[in-house]
């Protein structure tokens, strides 16, 4: 970029150079009054942006301030400072967000685009990098930025593209990946999607124009509640059965675990990627492994990153997923469930806390339940053969049917412990990373003051210090880390880790003194 911190732009004063676009160059500037602004350089000297803006008074949008030319002749325009952070920033840390909080700011954001649509603007840009979202406002406090696409007089095809990347916004904060073409809605835990949602994304984002939303004020409607959308026709928007295809960095995200990794990419991606040797030596992959240890040591996360790196078909699976208020119900959507996985091989079923699936029988008296174990036994049985891979995770294994766990169900029993000192270390490297800091931070000094913390809780501390950073528009700075760790107690306990370090023992007989596998990123 080529204004660096301390260098003057007219008035202003560089603190920060935020970014380098092709329309131009931004930066977070201080003014004669020692206030903090955006400025923004540009460099299309056919660009709107300037006008457009400084005609755009509406709270969702920054405000404009002043205008200017640089010393080569470059026009500049400022406008106010919000303390936010992008959407694709948000959901970097978090994957995905809240069906309550993505249709608060998808609503919002429909407000403001009837309005600039209104005026005879199309942003044509809206994506998760031009969204701004407060730290410390709610979910409607977000700045839409980057209008360096916008037309004025806009047309219909400009007004449909703004729709459809909002539609794509909807869908990506509920899900947390792109969505595919065609359209496949991803079964994930803790999503409470009602029908009405799920066609309200498919209209939005249906291959066919004459399908999708006519304008802004149509689809802010059909999100309120107030008029309803009909099931997709017959060759629209396909609404399938759950499963869907992750991206991501795989295994590259996983720092440690050197030995579940090495297991995973012998006995399971070699078989998938190697299918001609697989097939001479009749190999087939293992039929699932069980994850299990203390709350909060990346269970989950490994889970998602084997299916990135395998590049399987994968579906997650809640109890409640599997719930029917009919005798047998739940006995025959296991069976479909599996039936569907068999159906788009290889792929991955992933199931949250199993023991809540397969408790076990002894302790039941109720027949239902019994058979629902039975039904998971005889689909996992050899169910590698058929190109369908389980992974199960659980805190409380204990409870899990044993003749679940046997070979040829359950392969592997693999135990996911607290993250060890290297791992911490990397992990605030990770969550540091972008983020502006004092140069003595010392993340192995960090490490060693965060005995017993899980990786959600690192990740905490660090926004904190953000958060509290940003006030000030100071660095996050190594006395600001500290400060917090004191105030931030782990909640797992040595009680609480001597019980795990005892289920291990009796899960896998093994001696405690064995070395544990390491830990992720």
């Amino acid at each position: 970029m080529k204004y660096q911190k301390g260098q003057n732009i007219g008035n202003y004063t560089v603190t920060f150079p935020i970014g380098q676009k092709e329309s131009g160059d931004l930066y977070r500037v201080r003014n004669s009054e020692g206030k903090l602004c955006f400025l923004k350089v540009l460099y299309n000297v056919e660009s709107l942006e300037s006008s457009i803006r400084h005609e755009i008074t509406t709270p969702n949008v920054c405000r404009w301030l002043d205008e200017g030319k640089t010393p080569d002749g470059n026009t500049y325009f400022v406008t106010e400072f919000v303390s936010a952070e992008t959407l694709a920033e948000h959901l970097k840390r978090q994957h995905t967000v809240s069906v309550a909080d993505a249709r608060t700011l998808v609503a919002s954001l429909l407000h403001l685009l009837r309005q600039l649509h209104t005026q005879g603007v199309a942003h044509q840009a809206i994506s998760l990098h031009n969204i701004l979202l407060s730290l410390t406002g709610g979910w409607n406090d977000f700045r839409l930025t980057n209008f360096s696409h916008a037309a004025r007089p806009c047309k219909l095809e400009q007004i449909d593209n703004d729709l459809q990347d909002t539609g794509r916004v909807l869908y990506t904060l509920i899900f947390g990946v792109d969505p595919s073409h065609p359209l496949r809605i991803p079964n994930l835990p803790n999503k409470d999607i009602d029908e009405q949602l799920l066609r309200i994304i498919a209209k939005a984002l249906d291959e066919k124009k004459e399908n999708r939303f006519e304008s802004a004020d149509q689809f802010l409607k059909a999100l309120l509640g107030q008029i309803e959308i009909e099931a997709p026709a017959k060759g629209t928007a396909t609404m399938p059965n759950g499963f869907v295809k992750p991206h991501g960095g795989g295994f590259a995200d996983v720092a440690g675990m050197k030995d579940l990794k090495k297991m995973l990419n012998e006995s399971v991606l070699y078989v998938l990627r190697d299918k001609e040797r697989a097939q001479r030596y009749r190999l087939t992959i293992p039929n699932g492994m069980l994850l299990y240890g203390p709350p909060g040591c990346g269970k989950t996360f490994i889970a998602e990153k084997f299916a990135e790196e395998a590049g399987y078909n994968f579906r997650f699976v809640k109890s409640s997923d599997l719930a029917s208020i009919y005798i047998h119900g739940t006995q025959e959507k296991i069976g479909e469930l599996f039936n569907e996985a068999r159906s788009c091989p290889p792929c991955m079923l992933y199931f949250d806390e199993f023991e809540a699936l397969v408790p076990r029988r002894t302790n039941t008296h109720n027949s239902s339940q019994t058979g629902e174990v039975n039904e998971f036994l005889s689909q996992l049985n050899n169910c590698g053969k058929d190109g369908v891979f389980v992974i199960a995770t659980s805190n409380q294994p204990q409870l899990i049917d044993e003749a679940v766990l046997r070979r040829g169900r359950i392969d592997h029993i693999i135990y996911i412990p607290m993250p060890d000192e290297e791992a911490r270390a990397e992990m605030f490297k990770i969550h540091l990373k972008g983020r502006p800091c004092t140069d003595d931070i010392d993340c192995g000094l960090l490490a060693r003051r965060t005995e017993r913390y899980v990786a959600s809780e690192i990740a905490f501390v660090i926004s904190q210090a953000a958060l509290i950073a940003s006030r000030t528009d100071d660095p996050i700075s190594q006395q600001l880390l500290e400060r917090i760790i004191k105030e931030t107690a782990p909640r797992t306990t040595p009680d609480m880790l001597k019980r795990y370090e005892n289920m291990r023992r009796e899960l896998e007989n093994i001696a405690t003194s064995q070395n544990r596998i390491g830990y992720l990123k």
